[in-house]
């Protein structure tokens, strides 16, 4: 079992993300708002919305949620590679949109703040001209020649763009330049993965839904001012302006996470981003209510408590309840969803419903089918993942981010994960155990049809008179019904049983001049189950019939020998007899060799010139019923 004490959850990460890229957001508003005579905080100086240049606003939202998107993604896939790259490439983003502002400030700002902010706008420009041909280069597959591709972008661009800003003669305004080549070679390096992943679907589609994107946006910003300006023409549109077309790339993939599973994201992604939204906007409410509570007078502070303690806070709670508590499950409908997974009629059913269980428990953002790697349920990932083995027909499961991504596997979840497929491996042997039951009786019947129904129905085909054709057809009714409903006593006397069966293989031989001699020798009255009774009048019934089909004998013998803990049977005709070596056995001869091992007891034949034996022996211990 893995630690997972120094694990954060993603739902964490979203948040501390979202709240650094808010602080930014605000810093950024609040300068924006500044008077000409310099930083205030008298807001009755502040200028209003509609007086901040609209370039501004611009560049402040494009850059806020160009990182949220971006950070969104890293948050959920933190050691992802690609996922790394593109949450760098909005932090970029987010570098030159909010070190642009600096030229549209109100107030003058120093010339050493200045030069910093034209630096930050610098880097962070060509930052992100140097990172996207890198995500191109490894997503959604690796090229065949990444390593030149990475060494080519950050080398040749990067050490362009630090020559610009440290040599021996800084020319800032060459970001421009800079950025029009770096923006053509996204476009080469996204065409080529277009290329390479043209013989497989997915990738196909993910590298031109990216691509696209990614074109559209960069190519929209070096179409209006980046190859303009490289060109010595101005730009068609205030820069500022154009950078609203990088939103295309991260509203791009917004959409793609959804259709195409971009990352390896999926739907989840919107869901764990909903969970996080609904919790800063509680705390930006609460936020909200004691900002305007401190600023009432005393008497209407009262007031405020009142309203807060009897409206807000008692509707805040309901909200929050129903958005943010997991839905409990108890124990009574636990068992009987195990016992409803287990019973469903089919496999893929069964395999279904067990996933559906385990999905509404412990409500993972994913549940990923795997390799089997144990027999245990365990913690993996740090607490991240929680490792489901293979019940039955059900795979391997990997359950991943636990409570909607907003909590960590606990070794309670593990105990209880455990108990589960324990439980569902009981109900499954248990059905398993129903169905054998249900094929043995099946057998059971069979045999009972073919020993006994068969015998009798060939004994009243042979027999010449009619009231006792008819008698014999009746009592084979009779033992059809009792085949059927196991509808005889629990248990039956052995003298009552043994001269019911004397008479009736007597009257079955008679017809083809055999003659039976039954022998009887018996110390206790002992009573039997009806596995006994059926099992041995199978066994002289389907003697008797071989004698008559087959040994062409003149005399059938039968002894039997019962005592408190064995009864032997002993059949003998003085027929042709068989070799014993070369015969097999039959379906009635197969029949009775189960009947007497299913009783833990034994059938053995000899046969030479002089005829055929056969014997059983069955413990008259506790008799099977």
């Amino acid at each position: 079992m893995s630690s997972y004490g120094l694990s954060i959850p993603p739902y964490i990460r979203l948040i501390l993300l979202i709240a650094i890229g808010l602080a930014a957001f605000l810093i950024a508003t609040w300068l924006g708002i500044q008077p000409p005579s310099g930083p205030t905080w008298d807001a009755s100086l502040w200028l209003s919305l509609w007086d901040v240049p609209g370039t501004l606003w611009v560049s402040i939202v494009t850059g806020f949620l160009a990182y949220l998107i971006s950070s969104w993604v890293w948050a959920l896939k933190p050691n992802h590679i690609p996922a790394i790259l593109f949450a760098a490439s909005g932090l970029m983003t987010l570098g030159f949109c909010y070190s642009s502002i600096a030229y549209d400030l109100a107030f003058p700002v120093p010339d050493d703040s200045f030069a910093l902010a034209a630096r930050v706008n610098m880097l962070t420009a060509s930052g992100f001209g140097i990172i996207m041909p890198c995500l191109f280069a490894l997503y959604p597959s690796r090229l065949p020649g990444w390593p030149v591709v990475i060494a080519a972008s950050v080398l040749g661009f990067g050490g362009w763009t630090l020559f610009a800003i440290f040599g021996p003669n800084p020319n800032y305004d060459s970001v421009q330049h800079i950025t029009f080549y770096e923006m053509l070679a996204i476009v080469a390096v996204v065409i080529w993965q277009v290329w390479d992943s043209r013989k497989e679907p997915r990738r196909y589609a993910i590298a031109i839904w990216l691509g696209v994107s990614t074109i559209l946006g960069s190519g929209g910003f070096i179409a209006t001012v980046a190859a303009p300006i490289t060109f010595g023409f101005y730009p068609l549109i205030e820069p500022n302006y154009a950078f609203a077309f990088f939103l295309i790339i991260y509203f791009g993939l917004a959409i793609g996470l959804l259709r195409y599973r971009l990352f390896d994201l999926g739907t989840w992604a919107y869901q764990l981003a909903f969970y996080v939204s609904a919790a800063l906007l509680m705390i930006l409410l609460d936020l909200a209510l004691v900002s305007v509570m401190a600023l009432d007078q005393g008497q209407a502070i009262g007031v405020s408590l009142l309203v807060i303690a009897l409206g807000y806070l008692p509707f805040r709670d309901l909200i929050w309840r129903r958005l943010m508590r997991p839905k409990t499950t108890s124990d009574d409908e636990m068992f009987h969803r195990v016992l409803d997974a287990a019973l469903k009629p089919s496999a893929l059913d069964r395999a279904a419903s067990w996933e559906a269980l385990l999905t509404d428990r412990f409500r993972p953002l994913q549940a990923v089918p795997i390799t089997p790697t144990g027999e245990a349920a365990h913690i993996d990932t740090e607490g991240l993942s929680l490792y489901i083995p293979p019940v039955g027909e059900a795979s391997a499961l990997l359950l991943q981010y636990p409570g909607n991504g907003r909590t960590l596997f606990s070794p309670s979840d593990v105990a209880l994960a455990r108990h589960l497929t324990s439980m569902l491996q009981y109900a499954k042997e248990s059905r398993d155990a129903y169905d054998r039951g249900v094929t043995e009786e099946r057998t059971r019947i069979a045999r009972d049809i073919h020993d006994n129904i068969g015998a009798q129905l060939m004994r009243a085909l042979h027999s010449e008179r009619q009231e006792r054709k008819d008698t014999m057809i009746r009592e084979t009714l009779a033992d059809l019904r009792d085949v059927i409903n196991n509808a005889q006593s629990p248990v039956l006397p052995l003298d009552d049983m043994l001269a019911d069966l004397r008479a009736e293989t007597a009257d079955r031989l008679e017809p083809h001049g055999i003659n039976l001699i039954w022998t009887l020798e018996t110390t206790t009255e002992v009573p039997l189950s009806p596995s006994y009774i059926h099992a041995i009048r199978s066994f002289v019934r389907e003697a008797a019939s071989n004698a008559i089909k087959h040994s062409g004998a003149t005399e059938f013998s039968v002894m039997i020998d019962v005592n408190a803990d064995q009864l032997n049977i002993h059949l003998r005709d003085n027929g042709r007899g068989y070799d014993v070596e070369t015969i097999t056995l039959g379906q009635g001869l197969g029949n009775m060799k189960s009947r007497m091992e299913g009783l833990h007891g034994s059938l053995s034949m000899t046969s030479d010139g002089s005829g055929t034996v056969l014997s059983a022996n069955l413990p008259m211990g506790d008799t099977p019923s």
